[in-house]
């Protein structure tokens, strides 16, 4: 077992359902309504689910990856993946005017350092 991948698929399991819940009535359910085209609005949805379904995958990824206790190449990519999540908001939310205007990177961010803990511990 990887304790570190373990951990990481609980962050991520928390990200998807950050995602899927508290962000559907913060995000998804007011630019939605605020966008008049259909198909604008179709394309926003599939993306929102796509997100969802990565972050879930990326958590069930590694929750196989701690069990076996693996810290492989796909280890390596879900974390490079979630320090890019991370990043990606940071620079938005300082942009905005500070670190907490979107704190989404903060989960990300933790995703991504145990997972790269786990991959460090299991090679």
């Amino acid at each position: 077992m990887n304790w570190w991948l373990l951990a990481g698929s609980a962050m991520a399991l928390l990200c998807a359902a950050g995602h899927a819940l508290a962000g559907r009535g913060l995000f998804y359910r007011p630019i939605r309504s605020a966008i008049a085209n259909d198909l604008h609005a179709s394309v926003f949805t599939g993306m929102w689910h796509l997100i969802t379904i990565n972050f879930t995958l990326s958590a069930i990824a590694l929750f196989v990856l701690g069990t076996y206790g693996r810290g492989d190449a796909a280890a390596q990519l879900i974390a490079a993946q979630f320090a890019g999540y991370a990043a990606t908001y940071l620079a938005i939310s300082l942009r905005l005017g500070g670190a907490w205007k979107l704190f989404q990177w903060l989960p990300f961010a933790a995703t991504a350092i145990l997972v790269a803990g786990g991959v460090l511990a299991g090679q």
